[in-house]
């Protein structure tokens, strides 16, 4: 006794059955959201996902919309190339195959770090002072490094040596404890944000 889709009218001899509907007419439970925004920044390229800045990277994007998806499916995976969500359904011994297009809107802005780099932000002076060949040496190092744990807004060249400007006075303060410098610390008021006193922060190292 032949089976009978009760959506499309054909037979199991006609087509593949998944319980009491045809393959083509199963229904298949999937829900993707119609749009996904997220932040570009326009100087660094960094990317605002999941709640913070980090470096442009397609496949977390894509496992992230992924993730954003319901359903009764197996496997989901995004293709940011066609915009589509391509799921794999396993019922028993059949597989079924269901796509739903997913809008990815990007929007260029500036990241915090961009922001303060570009309006001169600093938090922390390093002041080297002494022989100028070591000063010179040291200043290309310890510039060599912060830039891995924070920006540097400028450097000034004096008479008496030279000024780094850095972002991050926590970031200053574990360097020049690696580095085995000694350095004087001093710290000026310079205002307030929400409530909190906001510092700046300047290491003296002479050389």
């Amino acid at each position: 006794m032949s089976i009978i889709c009760p959506k499309c009218g054909r037979s199991d001899s006609q087509v593949r059955f998944i319980d009491a509907f045809c393959v083509d007419c199963y229904p298949i439970r999937v829900e993707a959201p119609s749009k996904f925004g997220m932040q570009v920044c326009k100087s660094c390229g960094m990317m605002y996902l999941k709640g913070e800045w980090m470096p442009y990277n397609a496949k977390k994007i894509s496992a992230y919309i992924a993730s954003k998806c319901k359903g009764d499916f197996t496997e989901a995976t995004y293709d940011m190339d066609n915009g589509v969500v391509k799921f794999l359904i396993v019922k028993g011994d059949n597989k079924i195959e269901a796509e739903r297009f997913v809008k990815l809107e990007k929007t260029v802005t500036t990241c915090p770090r961009c922001s303060r780099i570009s309006g001169g932000y600093f938090e922390a002076i390093i002041q080297l002072r002494g022989d100028g060949k070591k000063v010179e040496k040291t200043a290309a190092s310890i510039m060599k490094r912060l830039e891995k744990l924070t920006f540097i807004s400028k450097t000034e060249e004096k008479e008496e040596g030279i000024d780094i400007y850095a972002g991050d006075s926590k970031a200053v303060v574990g360097l020049m404890g690696e580095l085995g410098l000694r350095t004087l610390i001093s710290k000026k008021l310079v205002g307030r944000d929400e409530g909190k006193q906001l510092y700046r922060t300047t290491f003296l190292v002479r050389l």
